[in-house]
């Protein structure tokens, strides 16, 4: 079972740097922090925004005075020494020298193994900063335009070195500005990108790959017009061949999740069960959570990351949160923990601000987070076979049941009330209707009880739980 913290590498040093009364880098992420996050239960340590920028990154964050109002309104002593370059407009794969550069890195990679962690870095494929030296060296490497383009959409193109040269976007967003557009119509540039890809694993043990699904080639084609040769296989077999068991995890959206999986990749996020979660409806939590095992051993499960609303915001209710908190770590697949989330902080910060406002955060968060650490080392949960339990009737039709079962030990099972009403259902008892059941209420301890045969048979599970009301029972069976 993989569990991934994600760490921003420059608020992170900010406020390192505040505590140390020095300039701090990689190596203060020390071994105490690496064998705190292996004792909650991580298994990787995913390190955001390690990567070079240079001087045109950083002027274009410095003229956005869009930008800069949102930072004054979010730090009421807010200097432009705040506001740093994009961390997803890369100039270059090597360490930004205030981190500490490659050295630095290298070293973090020695102590978090010691820990045993592995480490992820970001890979950012579909695009280079205005800073790439490929907009010098390799134009040919870079979708380019013309005068008319630039005159036409002077939002989408730019000139750089005396060439036109088209800026990365999303489809269906306004394309990004401080970033160039590669071409992978150009086979010589997909190789290029593909060396980089390989030079990054061999610093570290998994790649977090920015946007997987506009590589694909349908969608390249209905953004850029053109045609282009399959890449993610190319890409993902090309650098396992050099670094043997590096791990891929895509950022993707639209559905194409497992168009990625069948490519390749080991993970990929699950941004629907992230929707259905805010939107408290559990037939359609149910109806994802129904997918292939294949599918769903491979999803990466999140209610924040570096891109998303922070949770403890999103989810406003504590027992919302803890609800869909306690789902997220009881499915199949990775969980991946945004840093600041466990403490439920609720200011999102913009990429480009490199520090956050202060805030205490919520002891009601950081106990729903450690209730669910604590559940997620039971060797069931680890090791065991996952079933989704069906509601027995009409009475039972918010409730969502996950149970976790391995042969000579405890089983777990979680039943969450994925609704704003109170709820006195029942579940199919699934896997537990074959023997008679002692039963002790996880987090709560207490006596044991006993479920018998008969009743799970003819009645099911019957809980009683309050809006978005979560129990986790230990169960051992009795034969």
């Amino acid at each position: 079972m993989h569990q991934v913290y994600e760490l921003n590498a420059r608020t992170w040093q900010a406020e390192r740097t505040r505590e140390l009364g020095r300039a701090a880098t990689l190596d203060d992420i020390s071994y105490a922090v690496l064998d705190h996050l292996v004792e909650s239960g991580f298994t990787w340590l995913y390190l955001f925004g390690v990567w070079r920028s240079g001087p045109l990154g950083i002027g274009f964050t410095a003229a956005d005075a869009g930008l800069i109002r949102h930072a004054q309104s979010l730090l009421p002593d807010f200097t432009l020494a705040d506001l740093g370059p994009s961390p997803v407009a890369v100039a270059s794969y090597q360490v930004a020298e205030e981190l500490g550069g490659d050295d630095a890195l290298e070293r973090l990679r020695d102590r978090a193994r010691a820990s045993g962690l592995s480490l992820m870095l970001d890979f950012i494929p579909n695009h280079v900063g205005l800073d790439h030296p490929w907009a010098r060296e390799h134009p040919e490497y870079l979708i380019q335009g013309d005068e008319e383009a630039l005159r036409r959409d002077p939002g989408s193109w730019i000139r750089l070195h005396d060439r036109i040269f088209a800026h990365g976007r999303d489809p269906f967003f306004a394309p990004w500005r401080d970033t160039l557009q590669i071409d992978y119509a150009n086979l010589d540039a997909q190789d290029a990108v593909i060396r980089e890809a390989s030079r990054i694993a061999a610093r570290c043990d998994g790649l977090r790959c920015e946007e997987a699904m506009l590589l694909l080639p349908d969608v390249f084609q209905n953004t850029w017009g053109r045609s282009i040769p399959v890449f993610w296989r190319r890409c993902l077999d090309g650098v396992r061949a050099e670094h043997p068991g590096t791990l891929f995890l895509a950022e993707v959206y639209w559905n194409r999740e497992w168009e990625l999986q069948q490519a390749g990749f080991d993970f990929t996020y699950d941004k629907t069960l992230y929707d259905r979660l805010l939107t408290d409806d559990a037939e359609s939590i149910r109806a994802h959570l129904r997918a292939a095992m294949d599918f769903q051993c491979h999803s990466v499960r999140f209610l924040e990351n570096d891109d998303e609303q922070r949770a403890a915001a999103r989810f406003a209710s504590i027992d919302h949160h803890r609800g869909a908190l306690f789902i997220t770590g009881m499915v199949p697949g990775i969980l991946l923990c945004h840093h600041g989330q466990e403490d439920g902080r609720r200011i999102h910060c913009p990429h480009r601000l490199l520090r956050r406002p202060p805030e205490e955060g919520s002891e009601f968060h950081r106990s729903a987070y450690r209730e669910l650490l604590q559940v997620l080392s039971e060797p069931a949960r680890h090791d065991g076979s996952w079933s989704l339990l069906e509601p027995r009737d009409h009475t039972g039709r918010s409730l969502i049941g996950c149970l976790w079962t391995l042969p000579g030990y405890h089983s777990l099972l979680l039943v969450v009330n994925a609704s704003w009403h109170s709820v006195d259902g029942a579940l199919e008892a699934g896997p537990l209707a074959l023997h008679d059941s002692q039963v002790q209420d996880f987090l709560a301890g207490g006596p044991t009880t006993t479920w018998k045969l008969d009743a799970l048979l003819n009645h099911g599970i019957q809980v009683a739980l309050p809006p978005w009301g979560a129990r986790i029972f230990r169960l051992m069976a009795l034969r």
